[in-house]
């Protein structure tokens, strides 16, 4: 039988915190409203069942998951039930923040102007590749978060570009260090992202869209190599190179 919730862009985040309530004992919803006062956000037993059973579209915000972590930690501990396989809140907060990036749409949206694909297609595009780095970032690589910092940093994102510089940081990712400050440093990110995409168009035609996504990420901040690469590649399909961009007062 498929699950309520199955097909969500939130589904496998949910299936954890249904995971979550059973390791803590399957409190009720009434027992999880009772222990939810004090935390950051107290949890109606409406609310739960809506979220829990997937009745609502969107992914619950940090506060509401912060409380339901700390409900079944509360939980656990006063049934004698062991708290340290429950996770701790800086490992649920990560958890939710790869659940959260992994929402469709909202990367880049209408930037693959690249060589004029259909911007639902281009979007479906970009969202992949993040929603791909996501999964990665989650299962402890430390690449992915690294990527996840520099496209953030280059979406005008400068939280999330700092919340997966930390992750990639605490994973002793070497180049993370610098992206971990109030302001990502935006140039240097748009020199790694033009490094992505040559690395991407190397591997050949079946590896060109993601080229395309990491030139297009560096180009947008003036980056004149992969402006030079796009240029190229955009004509491929109309068989001549297009013009050079021109510049102001050039």
């Amino acid at each position: 039988m498929t699950e309520p919730h199955a097909g969500k862009p939130h589904a496998a985040f949910i299936a954890q915190l249904k995971e979550l309530r059973i390791s803590a004992g399957q409190p009720s919803y009434a027992e999880m409203n009772l222990l939810s006062r004090g935390t950051p956000k107290e949890l109606p037993a409406s609310t739960l069942s809506d979220i829990l059973n997937c009745k609502r579209e969107r992914l619950p915000d940090w506060k509401l998951v912060a409380s339901f972590v700390m409900v079944c930690h509360r939980y656990a501990a006063q049934t004698g039930l062991p708290v340290d396989n429950l996770g701790t809140l800086e490992e649920w907060q990560s958890r939710w923040r790869a659940a959260w990036d992994a929402r469709p749409g909202p990367y880049v949206t209408g930037s693959f102007d690249l060589y004029r694909t259909p911007a639902d297609e281009a979007e479906r595009r970009t969202s992949r590749t993040v929603a791909y780095l996501v999964r990665r970032a989650a299962e402890g690589d430390a690449e992915p978060a690294f990527r996840l910092a520099i496209i953030h940093a280059l979406t005008g994102e400068p939280a999330q570009s700092r919340h997966w510089a930390h992750v990639a940081v605490q994973r002793r990712h070497p180049g993370a260090e610098p992206f971990t400050g109030d302001r990502p440093p935006v140039e240097l990110a748009a020199r790694l992202s033009h490094g992505y995409g040559q690395a991407y168009e190397r591997e050949g035609e079946a590896k060109q869209h993601i080229a395309r996504f990491y030139y297009k990420l560096a180009a947008d901040h003036g980056h004149p190599g992969a402006a030079e690469r796009l240029r190229v590649l955009r004509a491929v399909p109309f068989g001549k190179l297009l013009p050079a961009p021109v510049h102001p007062g050039t």
